[in-house]
């Protein structure tokens, strides 16, 4: 057994009486006490765990090579068996539009648990010690709704909305954040062949106005709490002749109607479609379902047209991958991303037709310390109990970074002793075996953060950075799956199974599609390559989306057909594993050659760096007249606090720290020292950085509403920053004469 070669180590230290200090003792003699463990009880395990059926799921080949070209290749995966999908696709009423895909639901689980709204029972206001007053509520149970009754609201909405005079194939905005109101509207829209356009809630006035005016949309469906916010641009959007409100907890009097506009409650369009007689006007299936606007990182957002059978055949692609964790009837979905997002939309959906109930919940009551939790009130999480949870790597990053804050605030000791059971845990993991004395002693309190059975995460919008993927995964006791997709391709392109435990990867191309890796000869990529096939990832299949709204030219360029299959060009540049799975090393986009003549990817560097508890948000720059890459970075709030106790300045403000060249050293020299740890090359490390107090935000237009760096507006508001920067000039003399109070307050060093 491997844990046993550290005996010798344990039994030298003992006899030689404090040879090792006391964290080396106690991770000695618990490493001793493991390997005891490990020799007595291997044997039970090995009949239990049958480790070998797991090592060969593990090691499977999951896709092949079924094409070559002169300059491509061509991957489809694996087939996997999936009974439900069969199913489905078998059901005596074709489902191939995403009304009869919840038709089908409706009538096999009827009564079952379907949608669940968390009631609030009051809210209070709390003063914090800056003097702003927050919001906190007092939350109660979950409130569920079954299939059953999903489906006659959706269809008295669906018939409401036709009787306030849209018609089949018009188009209606959704402006709210994910609810189960926001999914009752979809359905019923899908009833009556309306599109569903859809708008991120933390996109800026214009990016809301486009969506709205660029759709001509007669309808706005919109939640209270952005109602102001609409009301700002309407008088733009002339084509808006009915703007009906989701309320929210408290609701307020509907504004008065004006000689253009109508204002109706949710429940009033409930009320109208029960007595209406407005039959359903089922879509076929090339019918637009959704206009997704994406969230605009290189200029205005563009709406994606996705079909029915865009989004059917999405569904059918990815139910086969997400049964390989081992669906039970009790398990349960929170609903935790914007519905706006193509992740959310998609995984929601397919869970619905898997008759698994979905709790709704937002970022900020999630977890018991979310900040709009009264205080003595449980989190979403808490109170649902999920089994299940659709999250972007920004969250997974939070709770690695939080994870890891609060183990060094309990000591040295304690860390050490974490990070020896986090070893352990994933070396057997590895080999097949489950370890749940590790579990019960030492990882169920993590597991308790998310309600205490969560199992499957399926994290999707940006990478994830190796570590973090390997801590959450291991530390939480889930299966966590990186998948890739694009809102162009319906979310779905590759998605590992549940057996699969390698990080950096995206997995297999998911069934039914097919996926392409083309020679980018400029950047040096080439599907000849001897460590493995390299180029452009081109996805094609039913699920590749119809192309972007009103925007032929730019359809044109991303889209095309061959052979009877749509194609979507990605930007992306992948590689083949010796297994099938895809590893995305790089973006067209974000590759920088740099002076030396090698390629450095800004995204591949800033995922690592946002590993580091300095560092709440970083964007990367290089220039080809430089060695190396320079960076803005956002510190994080709790780092720097601490820095600044470290550092004998903790009288200073967050923007006299920003501008304070010893504090920017500090995080410059840590952050470097953890680069090198992450293992990125010389020439891939940041050797300059600006410290920007002012955290970045949708509606300050630099970063989107899914939360990725707009780089060009970055690059713009930053513009005399960066040449500065790259000209490595220090000019701490100049920085200190800045305004003290100037927002965002920034300063520069550069090490050369």
């Amino acid at each position: 057994m491997s844990s046993l070669r550290i005996l010798p180590g344990v039994f030298h230290s003992i006899i030689c009486g404090g040879a090792l200090d006391s964290m080396g003792f106690v991770t000695g003699l618990l490493g001793f006490l493991l390997g005891v463990w490990d020799f007595v009880t291997y044997p039970i395990y090995l009949m239990i765990d049958r480790p070998w059926q797991t090592t060969r799921l593990i090691a499977r080949t999951r896709a092949r090579i079924v094409s070559t070209g002169a300059n491509e290749i061509t991957i489809k995966a694996v087939p996997l068996p999936s009974p439900t999908k069969d199913e489905l696709k078998n059901a005596p009423e074709e489902i191939n539009t995403m009304e009869r895909l919840f038709k089908f639901s409706s009538k096999k689980y009827g009564d079952k648990k379907c949608l669940g709204t968390r009631q609030v029972l009051g809210d209070m206001g709390e003063t914090q010690p800056s003097g702003k007053v927050f919001t906190k509520l007092q939350l109660g149970d979950y409130t569920w709704q079954t299939y059953s009754q999903v489906a006659a609201k959706a269809d008295c909405l669906g018939k409401g909305l036709r009787e306030v005079g849209v018609k089949p194939r018009d188009r209606v905005v959704i402006y709210a954040n994910t609810s189960a109101e926001w999914m009752v509207c979809a359905i019923g829209a899908f009833r009556q062949s309306l599109a569903i356009v859809t708008i991120y809630t933390n996109l800026g006035d214009e990016g809301v106005l486009h969506g709205v005016t660029q759709t001509e949309a007669s309808i706005v469906i919109v939640g209270e709490d952005l109602l102001a916010r609409l009301l700002a641009v309407l008088p733009q959007a002339p084509a808006v002749k009915n703007v009906i409100v989701i309320p929210s907890h408290n609701p307020d009097p509907l504004p008065s109607n004006t000689a253009t506009v109508s204002f109706h409650r949710f429940s009033s369009i409930l009320s109208s479609g029960e007595t209406s007689h407005i039959p359903c006007s089922p879509p076929v299936p090339q019918d637009t379902a959704i206009i997704m606007y994406t969230s605009g990182s290189t200029g205005v957002p563009k709406g994606v047209v996705l079909t029915h059978a865009n989004l059917v055949q999405a569904v059918f692609c990815l139910i086969p991958t997400c049964e390989t964790v081992k669906l039970r009837p009790d398990d349960c979905y929170l609903a935790l991303l914007p519905l706006a997002h193509v992740l959310e939309l998609l995984a929601e959906n397919m869970l619905l037709a898997l008759g698994i109930p979905i709790g709704y919940s937002n970022p900020k009551t999630f977890l018991d310390t979310s900040s709009m939790v009264a205080k003595g009130y449980k989190g979403d999480a808490s109170v649902l109990r999920p089994t299940a949870v659709a999250v972007v790597p920004l969250v997974l990053d939070t709770i690695y970074k939080s994870i890891r804050m609060k183990m060094t605030q309990r000591g040295a000791l304690f860390t050490e002793v974490v990070d020896f059971c986090y070893n352990y845990k994933l070396k057997w993991m590895r080999r097949g075996h489950s370890t749940p004395i590790t579990d019960l002693i030492v990882f169920s309190k993590f597991k308790a953060v998310l309600g205490g059975r969560m199992r499957a995460m399926l994290s999707g919008g940006a990478p994830l950075a190796p570590d973090s993927h390997d801590f959450c995964r291991t530390c939480l006791g889930i299966t966590l799956l990186q998948g890739y997709g694009l809102t162009e391709t319906c979310a779905t392109a590759c998605v590992p199974d549940g057996h699969d435990l390698s990080t950096g990867r995206v997995g297999p191309p998911l069934q039914q599609i097919s996926l392409r890796l083309v020679d980018w000869e400029e950047g040096g990529y080439l599907v000849a390559d001897p460590r493995g096939p390299r180029g452009e990832v081109i996805i094609g299949g039913g699920q590749v989306a119809a192309g972007y709204y009103n925007m032929p030219e730019k359809t044109r360029e991303e889209f095309f057909t061959d052979q009877g299959t749509r194609w979507f060009r990605t930007g992306d540049i992948g590689q083949m594993m010796p297994d099938g799975t895809i590893k995305i090393v790089d973006r067209k986009k974000d590759l920088v050659k740099m002076q030396g003549g090698e390629y450095v990817s800004l995204g591949k560097v800033e995922s690592l760096m946002k590993l580091h508890p300095a560092v709440e948000n970083i964007c990367v720059f290089g220039d080809s007249m430089r060695s190396n890459p320079v960076a803005l970075v956002v510190p994080g709030e709790v780092w720097m606090q601490k820095a600044l106790v470290r550092l004998g300045k903790d009288n200073m403000s967050r923007a006299e720290a920003c501008l304070d060249p010893e504090v920017v050293a500090d995080v410059l020299d840590k952050l470097k020292k953890h680069a090198v740890a992450q293992k990125l090359q010389r020439f891939e490390i940041p050797d300059g950085i600006y410290l920007v107090a002012e955290p970045w935000t949708p509606e300050s237009g630099l970063i989107t509403a899914a939360f990725k760096l707009k780089r060009k507006a970055l690059e713009n508001t930053f513009k005399d920053d960066l040449l500065e920067l790259y000209a490595g000039n220090n000019n701490d003399a100049k920085m200190k004469t800045k305004n003290m109070n100037s927002q965002p307050a920034r300063i520069l060093v550069s090490s050369m």
